[in-house]
């Protein structure tokens, strides 16, 4: 019997026909809506921030747990933190060194233990300076990018947002530098996330089934991007969206147009 979905959200749930991060559609919302009240539980996968959470539980109108981060948080569905990870300033420090001296056209941002948000880059990176092929999401955005000084302590996932027309060099350097040190995976067209090995939207959700009291056979899970692929290595029924690029989407089980399609493939699937 399937008891949890977990569910990406930019380009997944927030989808309304061929228009990514648009909203939630009246399919999917009802579909959610449904399963919860039939006993189900749902949770949301991103690599935003914990925020997230109340934002989508308010558009669903129904509670949902949160990995948030890539991994780096996970919280219960009122809100409560089961776990949190981080990542220290200097690998934050050691990125920034690296995307100057490899001319990367980009900008990176984290979080720091403190709460306050920091930044590497300026009005002369991307994507304050936004280039023929940027998200449009990203139009009227800006970065406001803290006092960075190379800090000390400790800091939550790292991420590069960079020019698309450099987003596969990035990624291949990125890779090839830090492979052994870090796990890097597209979330976008023009971002790349970063942080340690074995922290993951995947990790997030065994740690999440713990605490739920929930084994692998009765979760579902659905997304689209690179961060997702640990989702699907750890859950056997998973679904991508069928935008994704054929090489995401053949690490799933099976290729859908919508979250609530997924969920009812799974429901069929899990009795």
């Amino acid at each position: 019997m399937l008891k949890l979905l977990v569910t990406d959200l930019d380009g997944t749930l927030l989808k309304i026909g061929n228009e990514l991060s648009a909203g939630i559609s009246d399919e999917n919302r009802e579909a959610l809506e449904a399963f919860v009240k039939a006993g189900g539980h749902v949770a949301i996968a991103s690599s935003r921030g914990a925020d997230a959470q109340e934002m989508i539980s308010g558009l669903l109108g129904i509670p949902v747990a949160a990995i948030g981060m890539n991994g780096f948080v996970v919280l219960d569905e009122e809100g409560e933190k089961i776990s949190e990870h981080w990542m220290l300033f200097s690998d934050f420090a050691q990125l920034a060194d690296f995307i100057q001296t490899h001319r990367i056209n980009g900008s990176l941002i984290t979080r720091g233990e403190d709460g306050g948000a920091y930044g590497f880059g300026g009005e002369h990176d991307y994507p304050q300076r936004l280039t023929p092929g940027s998200p449009v999401i990203r139009q009227n955005w800006r970065l406001e990018f803290a006092d960075f000084a190379y800090r000390s302590g400790r800091c939550s996932k790292i991420s590069l947002f960079v020019e698309p027309g450099q987003h596969r060099e990035a990624s291949r350097l990125l890779h090839l530098a830090f492979d052994s040190r870090f796990e890097i995976a597209a979330s976008d067209a023009d971002m790349l996330d970063v942080s340690p090995i074995g922290i993951n939207k995947g990790s997030g959700i065994l740690e999440l089934a713990e605490a739920m009291g929930i084994c692998r056979e009765e979760i579902a899970v659905v997304g689209d991007n690179e961060n997702d692929l640990s989702m699907f290595k750890v859950i056997p029924l998973s679904y991508c969206m069928d935008h994704a690029a054929s090489a995401i989407q053949s690490q799933a089980s099976c290729s859908v147009a919508s979250v609530a399609e997924a969920l009812a493939r799974a429901q069929q699937a899990a009795k």
